[in-house]
């Protein structure tokens, strides 16, 4: 469990109180986007999986100076209940990436995080994801991780003189707070048709979404007028992602061919990207989704951008993952 690196300095998983100096550690490594012990808290000690998925680096009077974690997330693949994560602050302070052995203290605290939580077993997580920008190669050679896809933006250009998009006249789409237990049965209806995805039931959704304490998200139900029946849920929020200013579809939950639900939902998000004057709203899918296709014929364009999805992956393929993931922005902390 533990492994020393130098004299000084120790490989070691997460123990209670280690926060504080992930979070400064976190903080002096990346000058922008800084941390808070609240965010910190919530992305991961409230995480609904219950386990902090972090390793980190300890030096004797430094304390922390480097940390490779994970945000851990329910699956579902193979029809059973799984455990995959997104790769996350994965950092070490300038003077001593180069300490201990070749190639460097990250790629050994990856390695070292891999031998720990990684792995086929139940219990294990099964894949470790990420959107890489100058430590792509790095973690190609040392680390495993491989190329699964482009990931490009579908958009709408929104304009105040914009017309409201016509909706279906038997459903409404409303604002709500939090997701009631009903969407766990949209999700149960729902995942015999997901060959992987993140679990998306009430527990996820909130904590993702509505229990966040640093951004602020719309949280929306569509359900049917006569009945109250839940066809779908969505969630918007406006980022500096990409471009300034700009409304995402960040989360999005219905039967893939109900477009009905999906033009009552994208038509009140479209109104409120309006509202927020952010120019554009954007989202992203699997490019085999057939919701993908259902909002190009709903008018939205297709972007690419610099970002790429890779991954660890200690079970299945590449082709594995391009055919049957089910993927949002909401997946990924990026937003």
């Amino acid at each position: 469990m533990r492994e020393a690196v130098t004299d000084a300095v120790v490989m070691r998983p997460y123990e209670p109180g280690d926060e504080e100096g992930i979070v400064a550690c976190h903080n002096q490594v990346f000058t922008t986007g800084q941390r808070s012990l609240e965010h910190w808290n919530w992305k991961f000690r409230r995480n609904p999986v219950g386990k902090v998925f972090h390793v980190v680096a300890e030096h004797e009077d430094d304390g922390i100076i480097g940390s490779y974690a994970a945000i851990p997330f329910r699956i579902w693949s193979e029809g059973r209940e799984q455990l995959g994560s997104q790769g996350v602050d994965m950092m070490v302070l300038p003077k001593y990436r180069r300490i201990g052995k070749r190639p460097g203290l990250f790629t050994h605290l990856g390695l070292h995080f891999h031998d720990l939580f990684c792995g086929r077993d139940d219990g294990k997580i099964l894949y470790t994801y990420g959107w890489p920008m100058g430590n792509w190669k790095l973690g190609q050679k040392y680390l495993g991780y491989i190329n699964i896809r482009d990931w490009d933006l579908t958009f709408l250009e929104l304009g105040p003189d914009t017309p409201p998009r016509p909706t279906p006249s038997d459903l409404e789409t409303k604002p709500v707070e939090r997701f009631g237990e009903d969407v766990d049965a949209l999700w149960e209806s729902l995942k015999p048709q997901m060959g992987l995805a993140t679990i998306r039931d009430h527990r996820f959704l909130n904590w993702r979404y509505a229990d966040r304490p640093d951004h602020e998200y719309r949280l929306y139900e569509c359900r049917e007028k006569s009945t109250g029946a839940l066809r779908g849920i969505c969630v918007y929020t406006v980022a500096d992602f990409m471009r300034p200013n700009t409304g995402f579809i960040a989360d999005w939950l219905n039967e893939g061919n109900d477009v009905d639900a999906m033009i009552s939902m994208i038509a009140v998000m479209e109104r409120q990207a309006i509202e927020d004057q952010v120019g554009i709203l954007a989202s992203v899918w699997n490019h085999i989704d057939i919701r993908f296709l259902h909002l190009q014929h709903a008018g939205y364009k297709l972007k690419g951008t610099p970002y790429f999805l890779v991954l660890a992956s200690f079970k299945y393929d590449t082709h594995y993952y391009r055919d049957n993931w089910y993927l949002t922005i909401g997946d990924s902390d990026l937003i």
